[in-house]
């Protein structure tokens, strides 16, 4: 029986008590994955729920937003699309379905297919593997783990909500206050320094 059966059936023995909302829980509860919520520009709706998951595991919400709260995959999505180069965005597709054979291998299921624990240990696997990398290497010389930290650690501190609420950011222009001691409970200042 396809799901439009079941529905129908299911909405046939409800009579006339199924409402819209009843129906509509009854087909979501149907699909296993969780809707995007955007139209990625670069990836696939696979790829883009992938990387979502991933990103979520980097920076999960805590008592501030976690990187999807402030959009963080859509962030990739648009650097990949729009500032990575044709050699960069076949790097960081070609280490996106690395991983997803990864974790075919070492768990027998997809990443998104994994539960929270299995989501951080594998990650936490990839992040051994880059311990010793730096962050200035030239983009083809990174693997695709670290190509994502980066984009994830520039998208979350750069997003506005993060920015203006969570540090202590002081927009251009400015004045140049140097060496300046820290009050106690003071947030981190970002901004533009010199």
């Amino acid at each position: 029986m396809n799901r439009r059966e079941a529905i129908k059936k299911t909405g046939m023995a409800l009579g006339f008590a199924a409402t819209s909302p009843l129906l509509m829980h009854l087909i979501q509860s149907c699909d296993s994955k969780k809707p995007l919520g955007w139209k990625p520009q670069f990836l696939d709706e696979k790829q883009a729920l992938i990387i979502a998951a991933m990103v979520d595991q980097i920076l999960p919400r805590t008592n501030t937003p976690g990187a999807l709260d402030v959009g963080v995959d859509v962030f990739v999505d648009k650097m990949v699309d729009e500032v990575y180069n044709d050699d960069e965005q076949k790097q960081f597709l070609n280490g996106l379905a690395s991983v997803e054979k990864e974790s075919q291998l070492k768990n027998g299921k997809i990443f998104t297919d994994l539960n929270n624990q299995e989501q951080y240990d594998f990650l936490y696997g990839l992040e051994s593997e880059i311990q010793h990398l730096s962050f200035d290497s030239a983009p083809q010389k990174k693997p695709f783990f670290l190509m994502l930290k980066e984009l994830v650690l520039l998208g979350y501190f750069t997003s506005e909500e993060i920015m203006t609420k969570h540090l202590d950011y002081i927009p251009v222009p400015s004045q140049l206050l140097a060496c300046e001691p820290m009050k106690s409970n003071q947030k981190l200042r970002v901004g533009n320094y010199f």
